[in-house]
Parts: C-alpha cells; sequence; structure tokens
C-alpha cells in the first residue's frame, strides 16, 4: 500500500515524534506559509541537560509574529546561539555518539541565518541525510492561517546520558536520539524494537 502525503508545519530541531512522522509518507509537504505560531516546535526545542529537561528557545525580531514561517527573522542582539550551543555541548558531550555527530549540528549556531525558516530547513536536511533516507519534501509556499496540530508524542524509549539521575525523559528533540543512538537512530525511528540495557 503507498503511503499518503503528509502535510507538516517547520520545526526547529524538531522533536523525535515529529521525525517519526515524517518519515510516514511517501512525501512530505513543509508549509511554509504557514502563520507563525509563537511558543511552539517552530522556534523551540527540548534537550536533556543535566537538571532534566531543558526547553531552547530561538529569538526572533517582534515585529514579524504575524507572518508566515518563512518570514519570521531571528534576532541576533543576543548571544543566543552561543549559549545554545554550550547547553548542547553540556547536554551531549558525554553522549557516546556526540563527538561523531556535533560538527554537523554546531554550524547551525555558528552560522547567521537571517530567516529562521533557514535555519530549520537545514536542520531538516542534515537530519535526513544523517539518517540516510530518500524521503522527499515538498515546500509549500502557500498561505494558511494554522495547521491541524499534529502529534510529537512517540513511545520511542533508548539509553540518555543522565537517565540514572532524571530517569528517562520522551519527546526530545532528535538530537537527543541521534547523539545517545547514532547510527541505529533509523531503526528506532521505522519502529525496530531495540533492548535497552
Amino acid at each position: 500500500m503507498e503511503k499518503g502525503l503528509n502535510q507538516m508545519p517547520l520545526f526547529v530541531l524538531p522533536p523525535i515524534g515529529y521525525i517519526e512522522l515524517l518519515l510516514s509518507g511517501l512525501e512530505c509537504e513543509i508549509m511554509l506559509g504557514e502563520q507563525y505560531e509563537k511558543q511552539t516546535y517552530r522556534s523551540r526545542f527540548e534537550i536533556a541537560g543535566p537538571q532534566g529537561r531543558q526547553l531552547l528557545s530561538i529569538p526572533f525580531v517582534h515585529n514579524s509574529t504575524h507572518n508566515s514561517i518563512a518570514e519570521i527573522q531571528i534576532d541576533y542582539s543576543q548571544n543566543w546561539n552561543v549559549k545554545h550551543w554550550r547547553s548542547i555541548e553540556t547536554a551531549y558531550r558525554r553522549a557516546p555518539f556526540f563527538e561523531f555527530y556535533a560538527h554537523y549540528f554546531e554550524p547551525l549556531f555558528t552560522k547567521r541565518y537571517s530567516l529562521l525558516a533557514e535555519m530549520s530547513l537545514e536542520t531538516l536536511h542534515i537530519i535526513l541525510r544523517l539518517l540516510k533516507t530518500n524521503q522527499k519534501l515538498i515546500l509549500n509556499t502557500n498561505y494558511q492561517k494554522t495547521l491541524p496540530t499534529i502529534p510529537t508524542q512517540t513511545s520511542i524509549t533508548y539509553n540518555q546520558v543522565f537517565i540514572e539521575k532524571n530517569n528517562f525523559i520522551p519527546n526530545l528533540s532528535i538530537l537527543d536520539l541521534i547523539f545517545n543512538e547514532g547510527p541505529i537512530t533509523i531503526e528506532y525511528l521505522n519502529g525496530f524494537k531495540i533492548e535497552i540495557i
């Protein structure tokens, strides 16, 4: 049976459930014309830090909040990008695969993107390349006020760096799964049952 088309918002460093959904369709339509929604995964992501779940937000130029996601400008008046990368390093430097994958993600925080969509699309391309998937993305720039909420929850469990201290923290950014499980990340996303030791 052929899989259908998924219409999805554009998230920055999306949660694992988003990537799981993204890979469930033959083609995925990324809705760049969608009106930007504040306080969503469109401009924020979560990692597992030493103190538990940690939310990191990308600041935007406030006069652009009623624009489409494709028009949202990133605000670099503060050094948020340096602080975010330090938070990621602190959270994952002891993860088994951090040293193998960090160089793919660090440029997201050293390059200055003018638009949030540029950063988010580059993130998606990096993730799909690392997962070695041929997932097709279609960019749709037609205006749309809002998209239906997509499920970002997942039942995927795996070993995390601070699991002994914080227990397992579900539904984090795909960064968490990549840095902890490396090349078998795609197997988790494809639904293979892997025993956690």
